[in-house]
């Protein structure tokens, strides 16, 4: 008994070495790091556009995905990969602040904390593997908060967060725009509230209120406006 145990166990062990040893795991799991990285891409990248468009399109996140959905067939011949999506709708609470979603994304402009973000789910199946359900979500938030603005110095003090309310550190003269004004100098300072302001010195003298634009470096676009 004890002998055939052991001759079916090191047949066992056989089939299980050779299988894992055979296997391509790093081609695996380097393909769906890509898919997880391009379907992030394309969500932050619909925010954007949905940002810097004069006319906001809110079918554009959804567009965008079904492009994304239906080009990985191409990308990815013969791994029979299947990608599907949700796009967060309503109200939910992020971050210490409540965001109105339509078709995954959100607007909330011209008050002094003003905010913008996209919230999509996904779910991941690839046949040549057996994998099935692999699941990631995908999200972008920008804040711009105006804190102070002088309008007998000309300066404009903002801090800028992203996910995980992390501040936005490297922006520099070209990333802000104040409406009506030229902008002089932008200065990155620490601050033990906010941990990184901006003091935004404009040329001119200005009246309240006054409007303030950011771009972070992924080209989304908040506008806030003081008070």
């Amino acid at each position: 008994m004890i002998a055939i145990m052991i001759v079916s166990l090191g047949a066992l062990l056989h089939v299980a070495v050779t299988y894992y040893k055979h296997e391509p795991w790093d081609e695996y799991l380097t393909l769906m790091g890509n898919v997880e990285l391009g379907s992030c891409r394309v969500v932050w990248l619909s925010l954007a556009n949905y940002t810097n468009s004069p006319v906001p399109d809110n079918t554009i996140l959804s567009t965008n995905l079904q492009k994304w959905q239906n080009n990985l067939s191409k990308i990815y011949p013969g791994h029979g990969i299947a990608l599907n999506y949700t796009t967060a709708e309503g109200s939910r609470n992020a971050y210490g602040t409540t965001l109105s979603y339509s078709q995954g994304l959100s607007r909330t402009w011209q008050v002094p904390s003003s905010t913008s973000a996209v919230n999509a789910s996904f779910s991941l199946n690839v046949n040549s593997i057996g994998l099935t359900g692999y699941k990631f979500t995908s999200v972008a938030f920008l804040n711009l908060k105006i804190i102070s603005a002088s309008t007998s110095t000309n300066e404009i003090t903002v801090t800028v967060k992203r996910e995980n309310l992390d501040p936005v550190s490297g922006l520099k003269k070209e990333n802000f725009k104040v409406e009506g004004q030229s902008i002089t100098k932008v200065a990155q300072n620490y601050d033990s509230q906010y941990v990184i302001v901006y003091i935004i010195q404009c040329s001119g003298t200005f009246s309240l209120p006054v409007t303030v634009k950011v771009w972070d470096t992924r080209g989304i676009l908040v506008v806030a406006r003081y008070p």
